[in-house]
């Protein structure tokens, strides 16, 4: 079954109890004020022949009760009975008066009126119809002496009644179709939207990324929609950067590859004894399998940090990793006669991961490095303040143009592709340097003036929100 018909269903079921109870209650209310109202006309009449007859009844004038009764009957258009203590008729008003004489204590009413108490009953009598019996005792002299009994027939009432109730199932019933149509529309204005996200989602799942699902509404329904197409164009984004991702580490394997494959089939084409050709040939071949281990070993270190949910952090001093740093890329700086220069406050702690701020600085401060002229300077700033430290890493090299420096932190990003192969670059080095910084839940700056140079700037909390 499909959510618009189990809402449907769902809406229709509340509403036909909702109908069905709110007219029972109605029915019942008015039903109980009609008869109420019969009951306390009857025992106020019965009440009123009871005091005649108490006045009377015992005394000379006692011949003056039945004419009396018989006369009241007429007016009230009922039948009144009237019973001495041993609940045997001695008025009936009825013309056949096939009661007097006859004893009538067993009739509930009667009983109870005898006993001292009123009571008003409601009688279906086959071949008469609905009546309704008051009695109530007749007291002389602080003495119940006898009890009067009313029956009046209540046929109009119980039709009206009747009326009332095949009215009100007729209303309530055009109600409950006329609901039914609405829960239906409601169902429908429900589900079609969820129906669009569902056949949006089957699409997405079979790798249609770009898709996009089209409601407008701007309640929980639309803001549903709008979530689903944000996650369609990250995925779509993400789908892209990993097809990207898969096509430039491709080609950077592809292309020592080729350097390997053609280095060695001149060895195998080659009839040169000469050995002193073959080590230099074994030298290029092993040149290109370090670029190759270089390559992958970025993106092991890419993958491995896309896996960690957390770093392993602990208070270390920073300036003392950044000492490190420094003291291993001293014979790179020396290689290509650039200045490597720490010029940063000592005694700096944090709660960082030892080994990834490692290699994070190490890899900014190497960039830098790589793109200085000869003769030219790296310098390592760090600074701290109560809440955070300062990491500023400067160089007065060949600087980023500003159409790629947006793009610097992109994963085979690189500014000037020439000089990066020729240095071993492959733009994986920043992008594994911001990774840790997001890490560390940091930010990142970069200012940079083609020509002039380049300078990184760091933050990092010193303190960190999570508990690791």
């Amino acid at each position: 079954m499909s959510l618009r018909w189990k809402i449907f269903y769902l809406y229709l079921t509340i509403m036909i109890i909702s109908l069905a109870v709110t007219g029972l209650y109605l029915y019942n209310y008015i039903e109980k004020s009609y008869l109420d109202n019969l009951k306390i006309n009857n025992s106020m009449q019965a009440n009123m022949v009871s005091n005649f007859v108490s006045r009377f009844v015992g005394t000379p004038s006692s011949y003056l009760i039945e004419p009396t009764i018989v006369e009241y009957a007429k007016q009230i258009n009922a039948r009144i009975l009237f019973t001495n203590i041993d609940g045997r008729v001695m008025v009936d008003s009825a013309p056949s008066k096939e009661f007097e004489g006859k004893s009538i204590k067993m009739y509930p009413d009667i009983k109870e009126a005898l006993s001292g108490k009123s009571s008003t009953s409601i009688h279906n009598i086959s071949g008469v119809g609905w009546a309704m019996y008051t009695a109530v005792p007749v007291i002389s002299k602080n003495n119940v002496v006898g009890a009067i009994l009313i029956s009046s027939s209540i046929d109009n009432v119980i039709d009206l009644l009747n009326s009332i109730k095949y009215r009100m199932i007729y209303t309530f019933s055009g109600i409950g179709v006329l609901v039914g149509f609405l829960s239906l529309l409601v169902a429908s204005f429900i589900t079609n939207p969820l129906k669009r996200l569902t056949e949006a989602a089957n699409i997405l799942s079979q790798g249609k990324l770009d898709y996009k699902v089209d409601v407008k509404s701007k309640d929980e329904i639309g803001k549903l929609a709008n979530a689903f197409n944000k996650m369609s164009y990250s995925l779509m984004k993400i789908d892209e950067e990993r097809k990207r991702f898969v096509s430039d580490a491709s080609h950077e394997l592809k292309t020592p590859l080729a350097s390997v494959k053609a280095l060695i089939e001149s060895l195998i084409n080659s009839r040169s004894q000469d050995i002193a050709f073959y080590k230099e040939i074994l030298q290029d071949v092993n040149g290109e399998i370090d670029r190759m281990t270089r390559l992958v070993n970025d993106l092991l270190e890419l993958a491995r940090l896309d896996k960690i949910k957390s770093p392993r952090i602990k208070r270390v001093e920073v300036s003392e990793v950044i000492s490190d740093v420094i003291d291993s890329l001293a014979p790179l700086a020396e290689s290509k006669n650039v200045n490597l220069t720490f010029n940063g406050k000592e005694k700096v702690f944090a709660e960082v991961d030892p080994d990834r701020f490692y290699r994070m600085a190490y890899n900014i401060v190497e960039n830098g490095i790589k793109y200085t002229y000869e003769g030219g300077n790296v310098l390592v700033g760090l600074d701290e303040d109560e809440d955070n430290i300062y990491l500023a890493i400067s160089d007065n090299g060949i600087g980023i143009s500003e159409e790629v420096l947006p793009k610097i932190f992109d994963r085979f990003a690189r500014g000037d592709t020439a000089r990066s192969k020729k240095n071993g670059g492959f733009g994986l080095g920043l992008a594994i340097a911001k990774e840790i910084i997001d890490m560390h839940e940091g930010k990142v700056t970069v200012e940079s003036k083609v020509g002039e140079g380049t300078t990184f700037k760091i933050v990092l909390p010193k303190r960190k929100n999570k508990e690791y």
